[in-house]
């Protein structure tokens, strides 16, 4: 019951206009509503928790301080959406320009040090996690949003659809084929793992 009312448009609209009357708390709980989707687009585009955890915070400030130009407060999480894509094309552009500036030549991601690769799961080496993230990355974009919206934020395929503004039945497909590449792509891991 819970989740309904989380991506339920209505209360999103009421939330907004309650905002935009003057009651910042309404805009508190529309964080609350919203903060796991914008954190599963952040790390779909960024692939680092903690830079998506800043995207996801300017996000909802570039977010709070646009809400009077929202024309449909119950289309708020498409709005959202793109408020995040656009800080994540933000930071990629930055980050690019500023490795230019400085001359930095990026390092291939295979040659990275993986000591550094923070995880959840101790029964994964360092290796195997970086193995896991750089497949996963590899995804192609509209696999990989949904994929890490469903394990980062526990959506279902039709909360999805909501927040990406596709039909479910699409989500479902999307998600059905990255899980087909990740079984492939994942097999030697799981040999690994198994032995």
């Amino acid at each position: 019951m819970a989740d309904k009312l989380k991506q339920d448009p209505t209360e999103d609209r009421q939330l907004i206009l309650a905002t935009l009357h003057g009651d910042n708390s309404a805009f508190g709980a529309i964080v609350e509503r919203h903060w796991n989707m914008v954190i599963a687009l952040a790390l779909s585009k960024i692939d680092e928790p903690t830079e998506a955890e800043d995207i996801a915070q300017e996000s909802f400030l570039k977010a709070y301080s646009h809400l009077h130009n929202l024309q449909n407060p119950a289309r708020f999480a498409g709005w959202l959406s793109k408020i995040v894509l656009q800080q994540c094309s933000n930071k990629i552009r930055r980050d690019v320009r500023c490795k230019r500036a400085l001359g930095y030549n990026s390092m291939p991601i295979e040659e990275l040090d993986i000591k550094h690769i923070p995880t959840s799961n101790p029964g994964l080496s360092q290796s195997q996690v970086y193995f896991v993230r750089k497949t996963v990355h590899q995804l192609p974009e509209k696999f990989r949003a949904p994929l890490i919206m469903r394990f980062v934020t526990g959506l279902s395929a039709v909360q999805i659809a909501e927040q990406i503004g596709k039909r479910p039945g699409t989500v479902r497909v999307w998600l059905h084929r990255a899980y087909q590449i990740l079984r492939r792509d994942l097999a030697p891991l799981i040999e690994e793992v198994r032995k």
